[in-house]
């Protein structure tokens, strides 16, 4: 199950971003943002597992990858910001 995202503008930085963390091992998936975490609207997210946010950050910024969010998802349904 994920429970982190990272939010991205467009499908093309999620597919490159994806990419990029699958080759290095991270399971991910990119999903719609959901819209408690889009309030523009149109919004990708990079959904992975807690506890591999920060290395997969580092291979985002690394590989050029802007994130404008990370999430997580707590049990009750809600999202709450924890980073950029």
């Amino acid at each position: 199950m994920y429970d982190m995202y990272l939010t991205v503008r467009s499908v093309t930085r999620g597919q490159k971003g994806r990419d990029v963390l699958s080759r290095a091992g991270l399971r991910c998936a990119l999903v719609r943002a959901p819209r408690a975490i889009a309030p523009g609207g149109c919004a990708y997210a990079l959904a992975l597992r807690r506890g591999d946010e920060a290395r997969a950050l580092r291979l985002l910024e690394r590989a050029g990858v802007p994130v404008e969010g990370c999430w997580i998802s707590g049990a009750d349904g809600r999202f709450e910001r924890v980073g950029p």
